[in-house]
C-alpha cells in the first residue's frame, strides 16, 4: 500500500516505484522509446549528485523553465530528492515575469529548454550560479556536462574535475551510499520541508508564490490515487504543462506512483496534433482542461451533426443518445482506441459536453482543486459521475460552506487537510488573509453540496454580480448556457453600466459552412451575424432566471487571450 511509505516525501514515493516497477516503461516522448523506471532512477540519482556538487543544498531554490519532456521529470525528481525546492515556471510567462520569479524566489540554479533560453540571456540574475539545458538530461552522459549558458556562471576547469569518478558512479548507480550525517547536504528531505514553490498564473494579472511541502504533495497524490481507477498497465498522454500543479500531481506523480507510463506531447495540444499523438501512443488515460475536450467535441461531433443535417434529430433525447453513441465510438477509435477515461479539471465542464461523454459511453471524471491545495480537492467518483458536479473530497480533505445562503445553500468553499499549502512565499499578509480560523483555506470559490455530498461550483466570489433585488448572479453559469450554442466558442459575462453583457467569440468555420450559400455582402453579413447573436441571446435568456438575463451580447472578433493553463484572462475584457 502506498500509504505505508516510510515517510510522505517525494523521494520516498519514487524509491518505492523504482523498486517495484524497475523494468516497466516510465516516461517518454510521443513516438520515442520511453525510459524505464530503472533508467529514470539512474538519471535522477546522477543529476542529484551533480546538483550537490554545484552547490545546491537543502532549501536552495532551482527553477524549471521548459516544455513538457522526460528531462523535466528528471530535473523535478532530482531537485526534490536533494531537499532543494523546485520552482516550476510556466513556459507561457513573458520574459519579465520569468526573470521576476527567478529573482524573487532567489533561485541558485535554472533548468531551461532551448526554446526558453532567450528569456534568460542578458538578464540580471545575480543569484543564479548554474544553468542546465533540459535537452542534455535525456542522455545519461550529458548530465555531467555544463551547458553553453552555464559556462559564464562557473569555472570550466572546476566542472571537469572528478568526471571520471562521477561517470563510474553513473554506470553503477546501485552502489551503496553511506547514510549522510545530520546537517549534511546529502540528507533526505523531511515531510515538513518545502518541496515546490509555484507562482500561480491566475486570471487577475498577479502571481503569488505558493509554498508546498513534501507532505502536501504526497498526501494529495495518495488521496487522488485512491479515487483514480489506474494501475501499472495504464499509459498516460500528457498534454498540460508540467509546471502547473494539476499536471505535476495528477499527470506525473499519480501515474509514476503506481507504475504507469507517461508520454509527452511536444508543442501545444491543438486538436489535430493531439489526435495524431493519441493514435501514436494509444493511451488509456488523459488529463485535460475542458477547453481542449470541448474543442474536439465541437469540431468532430457537433460539426458532423450539422453537416449531415441531423441537427433537428439531435434535439430529441432518444435520437441524441443514438447519435452520440455512434459519434463516441468513432471518436474513441480516432483517439487510439484504448482510452478508458478522461480526467477533466481546471475549469467547469459545459453541460452538453458532459451529456455527450455520458451518452457516448466514454469514461470521464471531473474534479476541483487549486494550486494552494497541491492541487486536487475533489474527484467525481468514476462509477457514479454526477453531471454538473465536481465530485466528492478525496480522502483526508475536508470541505465546508461558509455562511451558506439559506435558500440556495451557496457560500464560499473552505478547505483543510494535509495537502494545504504552508503559505505564500515572502508574503505573510497574503498568507494570513488566505485562511479563516487559522486552518481553513478560503478558496474564493462559491459552491454548495447536494444531499449525497457532491460539490457543485457556482463561480468565483469576486466575479459574482449582485442583482437589483440582491440576487446573486453567477457569470460562469450564464457562460455555460451560452456555450450550449454551437455558434459560440468562448464567452465571458460581466456587468457594465448596470447591465449584464456577454462578450463572445463565434465558431466562424461553422457559420461559413452553414451560410456560405447565401453569398452575403460584408455589410449584409455583419447584419446577419448581429441577428444570429441576438437569437443566441434570446434562447439563452429563456433558460436563465429573469434577474440573470443578458441585456447585450457583443462580438469578440479574435479569440480571448488565455493564461498558460487555458483560462480566459477576464481582467483584460471586464475592466
Amino acid at each position: 500500500m502506498i500509504r505505508d511509505l516510510e515517510k510522505p516525501t517525494i523521494p520516498a514515493l519514487m524509491r518505492r516505484s523504482f523498486s517495484l516497477y524497475h523494468d516497466l516503461p516510465a516516461v517518454g516522448s510521443v513516438e520515442e522509446d520511453p525510459l524505464t523506471y530503472g533508467d529514470l532512477e539512474d538519471r535522477v540519482d546522477a543529476l542529484a549528485r551533480r546538483l550537490r556538487e554545484t552547490g545546491v543544498t537543502p532549501g536552495s531554490r532551482v527553477a524549471l523553465l521548459g516544455e513538457n519532456c522526460p528531462s523535466w521529470v528528471i530535473a523535478y525528481l532530482a531537485v526534490t530528492s536533494t531537499g532543494a525546492v523546485a520552482v516550476p515556471i510556466l513556459p507561457g510567462f513573458p520574459d519579465q515575469d520569468v526573470r521576476h520569479i527567478i529573482r524573487h524566489s532567489e533561485c541558485v540554479s535554472v533548468f531551461v529548454s532551448e526554446r526558453q533560453k532567450q528569456k534568460l540571456e542578458d538578464a540580471e540574475l545575480p543569484g543564479v550560479r548554474m544553468v542546465f539545458c533540459f535537452e542534455d538530461l535525456i542522455e545519461a552522459e550529458h548530465i555531467l556536462q555544463p551547458s553553453a549558458l552555464e559556462e559564464r556562471k562557473t569555472d570550466a576547469a572546476k566542472v571537469a574535475r572528478g568526471i571520471t569518478e562521477r561517470l563510474g558512479r553513473l554506470i553503477d548507480p546501485g552502489r551503496q551510499k553511506p547514510n549522510p550525517p545530520e546537517g549534511s547536504p546529502d540528507r533526505q528531505p523531511a515531510p515538513e520541508d518545502t518541496a515546490v514553490l509555484i507562482y500561480t498564473s491566475g486570471t487577475t494579472g498577479h502571481s503569488k508564490g505558493v509554498v508546498l511541502t513534501h507532505e502536501n504533495i504526497v498526501s494529495d497524490t495518495i488521496g487522488s490515487i485512491e479515487r483514480f481507477p489506474i494501475d501499472s498497465s495504464d499509459r498516460f498522454l500528457s498534454v498540460l504543462p508540467l509546471s502547473h500543479a494539476y499536471e505535476a500531481t495528477g499527470g506525473m506523480l499519480c501515474p509514476l506512483a503506481i507504475g504507469a507510463s507517461v508520454f509527452y506531447l511536444k508543442g501545444l495540444p491543438a486538436p489535430t496534433r493531439l489526435i495524431a499523438a493519441m493514435r501514436a501512443v494509444r493511451p488509456t488515460a488523459v488529463l485535460m482542461v475542458p477547453l481542449i475536450m470541448d474543442a474536439i467535441y465541437r469540431k468532430r461531433v457537433l460539426a458532423t451533426v450539422k453537416t449531415r443535417k441531423l441537427d433537428w434529430l439531435y434535439r430529441f433525447w432518444p435520437a441524441r443518445k443514438i447519435i452520440n453513441r455512434a459519434a463516441g465510438s468513432k471518436l474513441v477509435a480516432a483517439l487510439g482506441g484504448n482510452i478508458r477515461f478522461f480526467m477533466l479539471g481546471g475549469a467547469s465542464l459545459s453541460e452538453d459536453l458532459e451529456i455527450f461523454l455520458r451518452d457516448a459511453g466514454i469514461g470521464y471524471s471531473t474534479g476541483y482543486g487549486m494550486t494552494e491545495a497541491s492541487p486536487i480537492l475533489t474527484i467525481n467518483p468514476f462509477e457514479d459521475v454526477r453531471v454538473g458536479s465536481c465530485g466528492k473530497p478525496i480522502p483526508g480533505v475536508e470541505l465546508r460552506i461558509e455562511s451558506p445562503d439559506p435558500e440556495t445553500g451557496v457560500g464560499e468553499i473552505l478547505v483543510r487537510g494535509p495537502n494545504i499549502m504552508k503559505g505564500y512565499f515572502k508574503n505573510d499578509q497574503a498568507t494570513s488573509s488566505a485562511f479563516a480560523e487559522g486552518q481553513w483555506l478560503k478558496t474564493g470559490d462559491l459552491g454548495c453540496f447536494d444531499r449525497e455530498g457532491y460539490l457543485y461550483i457556482k463561480g468565483r466570489s469576486k466575479n459574482v454580480i449582485v442583482g437589483p433585488s440582491g440576487e446573486n448572479i453567477y457569470p460562469e453559469i450564464i457562460e455555460q448556457e451560452l456555450l450550449k450554442s454551437p455558434y459560440i466558442l468562448q464567452a465571458i459575462v460581466y456587468r457594465r453600466n448596470d447591465i449584464i453583457i456577454a462578450r463572445v467569440n463565434v465558431n466562424q468555420d461553422l457559420i461559413d459552412r452553414e451560410f456560405a450559400s447565401q453569398d452575403l455582402s460584408e455589410p449584409d453579413f455583419a447584419e446577419f451575424l448581429s441577428g444570429l447573436l441576438e437569437r443566441v441571446r434570446a434562447r439563452t435568456n429563456k433558460r436563465l432566471p429573469c434577474f440573470s438575463s443578458i441585456q447585450k451580447i457583443v462580438l469578440q472578433p479574435e479569440p480571448f487571450e488565455l493564461t498558460p493553463t487555458r483560462k480566459v484572462k477576464r481582467y483584460l475584457y471586464t475592466n
